[in-house]
């Protein structure tokens, strides 16, 4: 080889190898700086090393990046952390997408020294983090739905609004936050479901304009032949509830409670009320009152009179009722069937002759003749009699006060309890209330009598059998030197063969005391009386056979011997 081709050979070669040095510095070089126009987030980052790079873009880019992301829905405002709830960035391969690191590429590092353009800086995001963080707040945007309501309360209308149940979807308002945090946006708009409720405001302001509003604009008359009464608003409103039947409001009207809340209205109407068949006394002789049909109104038919005027106005706004005969209870012929035939029970006592006893004893006897008694029924002596006052024509008599003898009105009328006490102890009926007296008197058989005095004791028996009983009473007065009598007897039909008492069996007598008494202007003297007790038993036959026994004991007390001194 010539030596000019030699020198040729080593000039290329020199060349070649002072273009590669250069090309191995600017690898050098271009790998440790960015390229001069490199931006991430308007961040200038050109000529600094990576690691200055990720440096400077984590100081100036963290706190937007950090900064919470408010999700929002109406008033309501929930913060999120982005850290907490996997939303992050990834500074090496932003730094890496701008143009740092090495690379032998001739246009990467031609792009370093004179180029380099705006980087979007790359974001992570943890989908499950991010759902689970939006799943956590999800309770703040939660309503709870509510139905309307519609009721009366003291017939006035009461009601409230409904509301719709809302819920927050998470999954759309999770993307929503992603969209948000990739594009640097701080707050997002929630994604909330809503239902509406079963009950609307709307079905609600149908049934008040259907029903309610008419219903209150004024009395309903109601007519029956020439007579009128007036069924006011809150009557009605006071036997309404509303129930849903689908899509609608119904309100439903309790029959029986409108005909309740109006009686002392349809007193207007002028009904005449059925009377049962009853019992007549007179001159010993029973005889049926015949019983009387009446006239009542059905609830339901009532009802839908009402309802049917209560939605119209003007002259519609009437209705007419229709009634129908109401048949008594007891009728003309169960009275017939079991009118009292015979006495099942009679008692006569007699007393020493009294002006006051023949006065009261008599206007006890009258108060009680012709009292019917019906099977279950509960007579009363003390509801028969009243307050024994002058006013219903009771005189001051003597009675029994804490041992001793004194002056009350009605005086005497015990004798009255004990006789019809035992006609009712004859007849078989059931002993409710009685007790005898707290002293002995002989005229009375002892521990079968009863005493009363008004508003503390009283003398009550129960008609414990199927046939309706009829009480007469009457009195023979007394006359000086002849005493008087007071009969019971008790009409009926005999569901026993007999009833006995058996023995009055007296034991255990003792005796009280003297009580001298001073200056009593209405002192007494009383004899001494003797306390003793009494057993017996009432038996009750059939078939000639005691088919049941009621054992009985009384323990009277020792009367003391009263001596008036001045």
């Amino acid at each position: 080889m010539s030596k000019a081709k030699k020198i040729a050979i080593g000039t290329i070669i020199g060349v070649l190898m002072l273009l590669g040095g250069a090309y191995v510095a600017a690898y050098f070089v271009a790998g440790n700086q960015l390229p001069a126009k490199a931006t991430v987030e308007g961040v200038s980052l050109g000529g600094l090393s990576p690691d200055q790079a990720e440096e400077k873009l984590a100081a100036e880019l963290a706190p937007q990046l950090d900064a919470p992301i408010n999700v929002n829905s109406g008033a309501t405002s929930v913060a999120i952390d982005p850290a907490e709830s996997g939303l992050g960035a990834d500074y090496e391969a932003t730094v890496r997408a701008a143009g740092g690191g090495f690379s032998w590429h001739p246009a990467d590092i031609l792009r370093t020294f004179t180029g380099g353009d705006e980087v979007e800086l790359v974001r992570l995001v943890d989908e499950g983090r991010l759902r689970e963080s939006v799943e956590s707040i999800a309770p703040e945007f939660a309503v709870d739905g509510t139905d309307a309501t519609i009721a009366f309360e003291q017939g006035e209308l009461v009601r409230t609004d409904a509301q719709d149940a809302q819920e927050l979807d998470v999954d759309d308002t999770a993307a929503s936050v992603r969209e948000a945090y990739e594009s640097g946006a701080g707050n997002v708009e929630a994604t909330v479901v809503t239902t509406p409720p079963t009950v609307t405001n709307a079905m609600v302001d149908q049934v008040v304009a259907d029903f309610v509003d008419p219903l209150l604009s004024g009395p309903i008359p109601v007519t029956h032949e020439e007579q009128t009464m007036e069924v006011v608003p809150a009557a009605v409103a006071a036997a309404t509830t509303f129930t849903v039947e689908g899509d609608r409001i119904v309100p439903e009207v309790d029959a029986e409670i409108l005909f309740e809340e109006t009686g002392e209205a349809r007193r207007a109407l002028e009904l005449s009320d059925p009377k049962d068949a009853g019992f007549s006394f007179s001159g010993g002789t029973i005889s049926v009152v015949p019983a009387v049909a009446g006239e009542t109104i059905e609830p339901g038919a009532f009802k839908d009179a009402v309802l049917a005027a209560a939605v119209k106005t003007g002259a519609e706004r009437t209705a007419s009722i229709d009634v129908t005969v109401q048949q008594p209870e007891f009728t003309t012929e169960q009275a017939e069937q079991l009118k009292p035939t015979e006495v099942i029970g009679e008692f006569t006592t007699r007393y020493p002759h009294a002006a006051y006893r023949n006065t009261n004893l008599g206007r006890a006897a009258t108060s009680v003749n012709g009292t019917v008694l019906m099977p279950g029924e509960i007579f009363s002596l003390n509801d028969t009699l009243g307050p024994r006052t002058a006013d219903n024509g009771y005189v001051d008599g003597y009675v029994i006060n804490e041992g001793r003898l004194v002056k009350e009105g009605g005086g005497g009328i015990s004798q009255a309890a004990t006789t019809l006490y035992n006609a009712a102890f004859f007849a078989g009926y059931e002993d409710i209330e009685h007790k005898p007296h707290s002293l002995y008197f002989d005229r009375y058989p002892a521990g079968r009598e009863a005493t009363i005095y008004y508003g503390a004791l009283d003398m009550r028996f129960r008609n414990d059998t199927e046939f309706p009983a009829v009480i007469q009473g009457y009195t023979n007065p007394s006359s000086p030197g002849e005493r008087g009598s007071i009969t019971f007897k008790i009409w009926s039909q005999r569901t026993y063969d007999k009833v006995e008492s058996t023995e009055l069996v007296k034991s255990d007598f003792y005796t009280g005391q003297d009580r001298i008494l001073k200056g009593e202007p209405d002192c007494e003297p009383q004899a001494p009386i003797r306390g003793f007790t009494v057993t017996w038993k009432r038996l009750f036959y059939k078939g000639g056979q005691v088919v049941k026994e009621e054992p009985y004991r009384w323990k009277y007390s020792a009367g003391d011997r009263i001596i008036c001194e001045p």
